[in-house]
């Protein structure tokens, strides 16, 4: 089993800033000379490649195209269902559950992880998109932005690259943690569906993303999401705010999307203050008072995810040993250890 020590609360690589700079110029020029909604929709096209990074190997680059059709289905997957709650809710309960029995059954341990703490949470993504058409394009973005990164990764040479330290694989799910995903997206989209919010799925999202089997990992991330997530949303209603002009944002984007390059491999979550950037900017610019209603609904949702993941994913274990310790308590007719001896 391989061992790894904790990487750096914050890390910066120019190699791969300098290459997502490279690979986010048509989201700049498109930004900045046709659209601005254009370019940001092409910046989050790139977002699947820049959450796997580029291996040092060339052969092993092809997961940068690999990595669109993984995030990209999900997504779909949400988008499709979205128009009926009750089959989103079902979905989001039963898809974990369901994925840790079968997985456990053909021992495919990286697929449980990707079923249940990652297609979730992406399933929540598509919750806020209207229906399976607006989910295609998504993934045709997710696509392109990876074709385009793709395209300037495999021109790195291998020794530019360092290889990655080796980690240690991740815990699998288990059923009750399992249990605890589905519970917590059905929570957080059924509370959605029934406030009506305007973007269902930011709070299944938000909670899902930060849930983990290790409470130290969840705890980190629902404080970086929380932080990011304001950074980022704050920084686009800003620019949108001050009639920031299509050249200023172009630049922003191509900013965010080097910096999320960058600072990959960070123990801090920082990736959502540069999702959350290009999302904001997507819907809202250039209009202020739709920006400044988008961040308060960003951030409020996030919120309202965090707080969900955190009492259901603490609370509900921390119940389950209470109550197995109060069955288990002599005074309650539980077993009482017995010294053996005469």
């Amino acid at each position: 089993m391989s061992t790894n020590s904790s990487p750096p609360l914050l890390m910066w690589r120019w190699l791969p800033a300098g290459a997502a700079l490279v690979a986010a110029l048509p989201a700049i020029v498109a930004a900045g000379v046709v659209d601005v909604g254009a370019g940001a929709a092409l910046g989050i096209g790139m977002i699947p490649a820049l959450v796997v990074g580029i291996p040092a190997q060339r052969r092993k680059r092809i997961v940068i195209l690999v990595a669109a059709l993984v995030l990209g289905v999900p997504i779909l997957v949400g988008a499709s269902v979205s128009p009926w709650p009750l089959t989103a809710l079902a979905t989001l309960l039963l898809l974990p559950p369901l994925a840790v029995f079968i997985t456990g059954r053909a021992r495919a341990q990286r697929l449980s992880t990707l079923l249940v703490v990652l297609a979730p949470a992406l399933i929540g993504v598509g919750l806020s998109l209207d229906g399976f058409t607006s989910g295609l394009r998504v993934t045709a973005l997710f696509i392109a932005g990876s074709i385009v990164t793709f395209a300037v990764a495999i021109a790195l040479p291998p020794a530019w690259l360092a290889a990655p330290a080796p980690r240690a694989d991740p815990p699998t799910p288990t059923m009750a943690y399992a249990c605890l995903v589905g519970l917590v997206g059905a929570i957080t989209a059924g509370i959605g569906y029934a406030l009506d919010f305007d973007h269902v799925g930011w709070a299944c999202a938000a909670a899902l993303l930060v849930m983990r089997p290790q409470a130290r990992l969840q705890e980190w991330r629902t404080a970086g999401r929380f932080c990011s997530v304001c950074f980022g949303a704050v920084s686009a209603g800003i620019l949108i705010e001050f009639d920031c002009p299509p050249w200023g944002i172009a630049v922003a984007i191509g900013l965010a999307l080097t910096l999320a390059a960058g600072t990959r491999g960070s123990r801090w979550y920082i990736l959502p203050t540069f999702t959350t950037f290009l999302v904001i900017t997507l819907i809202s610019y250039p209009d202020a008072e739709t920006a400044a209603g988008r961040v308060a609904e960003r951030v409020g949702e996030t919120v309202l995810g965090l707080v969900v993941a955190t009492v259901v994913g603490f609370g509900v274990p921390a119940l389950g040993r209470r109550w197995r310790r109060h069955r288990s308590s002599p005074e309650e007719g539980g077993a009482v250890a017995t010294p053996s001896g005469p």
